[in-house]
């Protein structure tokens, strides 16, 4: 039993070690330490949005990209035209 804790307590020893050492070199850069979110409906909130932002800008991409095939494939009539979804 004493060997069981004895390492744990190694472990723990190191974990905070290499956690210091991460947020000690941070602070050292002065650069700004997030803390995690701890809010559940905050993280799935944050999630879709940022989900609905990525969706939003690859359909924008996707338009634009037609737009300029259609830009470089016409020829005065709707041959070789794609058509933009909406």
């Amino acid at each position: 039993m004493i060997i069981v804790y004895s390492m744990l307590n190694t472990i723990l020893i190191f974990l905070a070690f290499m956690f210091g050492l991460h947020y000690g070199s941070k602070v050292k850069k002065n650069e700004v330490i997030d803390k995690p979110e701890l809010n559940p409906v905050k993280v799935v909130k944050k999630t879709i949005n940022e989900s609905k932002a990525e969706a939003k800008k690859n359909k924008e991409q996707m338009i634009d990209d037609i737009n300029l095939h259609n830009i470089d494939n016409y020829n005065g009539t709707e041959l070789g035209q794609q058509d933009i979804p909406r």
